[in-house]
């Protein structure tokens, strides 16, 4: 059935009369682009920014691509697609495509235009375009009826004239479908999925009819899509040099964060970056659904990842409580759980804080406040439990159309007459995140005031120096 349902997809023919058979304007291509097959542009407009994507290709490269994809699309046995995943599929394709593209004698161009023919021939041409694109953080498509609209991190909010084709969301449905490990149907008509793009992590999210009023929903979320610094986030004003020290020096040290804010405010990007500035002889332990954090392996870190079924898809298997449980036996300095979703995860998460097991986290609210009510009223943790938090990191997005995201606050847990209460360390003041002299502050366990002002005194003059070199 799976073999059927991939040749049927595969090979399934252009529709006659096309021109252009990849979706995507056509762009000549100049002597900057020698080494793209796309180029991106916004246009501000009077009232948003257009969003557009152009091929820069040569017409004898246009030529090999229409002839390519025509002949892969009629000829690829989808035998030689084992072991059976979307990013197998898209190198098969690719080594198929190759030597009928044996003009283009530049390898790095021919790789990119045998990749761009890959796509085109599953039906997701202009799905790469926007996936491969660094300074897209996510886009949408509400319907079948409307174009796709984007996040960009430079321009906010952005519109575009892409309207999926029906062949693209046949496509994107049968790859969810096929790959996605759950079967669409009427009773399960959301599906959720990671996939690689050119070594571009996705979330797919599709939803479909009954759910979806409109027939069709697609919401693509790139996972740790900057990767950014703490050093280029303090550069864009994110958060201050001294804020970032005394993260830093609190994770360091063996503290617990936890980083609060609402969708798209900015908290994976920002437990990534301070993630990156912890010692890399930390063994970090991971437990997530989706992958969000980066691959540190190959930079010299200690790091064991483990991947658990997602929230609402577990099965009282691989699931966040379930290896947390077991964590002590593996002996991680620190703890990444990521997002934490629901009852389940923040049973997960504050069975680790009470066995001692602290590290980085996020969760979704509108305010620390918001999140301890959630915590206490929704998921049933103790007040006593609320203060093992540690450091509580507020991320927020002034306006949701725009790409500004920055820490407005950062707060330590503590209990007063037994109910969770916060103290505040820095707060935005005067449109600066501003540190709060007078508050009383009791260091990571096991720490003495001392040694935590000592490590966060160490991290500003690292970042002095940083700041130096690079002026």
């Amino acid at each position: 059935m799976f073999t059927e349902r991939l040749f049927r997809l595969v090979s399934k023919k252009r529709t006659k009369g096309r021109k252009d058979p990849l979706l995507i304007e056509l762009f000549p291509r100049e002597k900057f682009c020698n080494h793209t097959t796309l180029l991106r542009k916004v246009e501000q407009k009077e009232c948003f920014n257009l969003y557009r994507v152009f091929l820069c290709l040569s017409d004898e490269e246009m030529s090999l691509v229409r002839k390519s994809v025509s002949i892969v699309s009629d000829t690829l046995d989808p035998e030689l697609v084992k072991p059976l995943t979307f990013e197998r599929l898209v190198e098969v394709i690719m080594q198929e495509v190759s030597p009928l593209l044996s003009q283009i004698q530049d390898m790095k161009r021919l790789r990119e235009v045998s990749e761009l023919v890959a796509y085109e021939c599953i039906g997701l041409s202009r799905f790469y375009a926007l996936a491969t694109d660094n300074m897209v953080t996510e886009f949408f498509c509400d319907s079948k009826f409307t174009p796709i609209y984007l996040d960009h991190m430079s321009f906010g909010r952005c519109e575009t004239e892409i309207f999926l084709t029906e062949r693209e969301r046949d496509a994107i449905e049968t790859h969810l479908d096929t790959f996605g490990g759950y079967s669409l149907d009427f009773r399960t008509p959301s599906l959720k999925h990671d996939i690689e793009v050119s070594g571009k992590r996705l979330r797919v999210s599709l939803d479909l009819e009954p759910l979806a009023v409109y027939g069709f929903s697609l919401d693509v979320r790139r996972l740790d899509p900057s990767g950014l610094r703490i050093g280029q986030l303090i550069s864009m004003r994110t958060l201050t040099a001294e804020a970032a020290s005394f993260l830093i020096a609190w994770a360091e040290l063996g503290g617990n964060i936890c980083i609060v804010g609402e969708t798209g405010s900015g908290k994976t990007t920002l437990m990534n970056a301070i993630d990156r500035e912890l010692n890399p002889k930390l063994r970090r332990v991971y437990i997530e659904d989706a992958v969000e954090t980066p691959d540190l392996l190959k930079e010299g870190y200690h790091q064991l990842k483990l991947r658990v079924e997602p929230y609402d898809k577990a099965r009282n298997i691989r699931t966040k409580e379930f290896e947390s449980v077991k964590m002590l036996h593996r002996s991680p300095d620190m703890m990444i759980l990521s997002e934490i979703q629901s009852e389940e995860h923040s049973k997960a998460l504050f069975s680790s804080l009470e066995s001692g097991i602290r590290g980085l986290q996020t969760f979704h609210g509108s305010s620390p406040e918001q999140a301890l009510r959630r915590w206490r009223l929704l998921h049933g943790i103790s007040e006593i439990a609320l203060q093992d938090l540690g450091l509580l990191v507020q991320m927020s997005r002034p306006d949701r159309l725009k790409p500004t995201r920055l820490v407005s606050r950062i707060s330590q847990v503590s209990l007063q007459d037994g109910e969770p209460s916060l103290v505040d360390i820095f707060q935005i003041s005067g449109g600066k995140l501003t540190r709060n002299i007078a508050a009383k502050i009791v260091p990571p366990p096991g720490k003495t005031a001392e040694e935590f002002y000592s490590r966060v005194d160490e991290k500003m003059r690292e970042f002095e120096i940083d700041e130096i070199r690079n002026s």
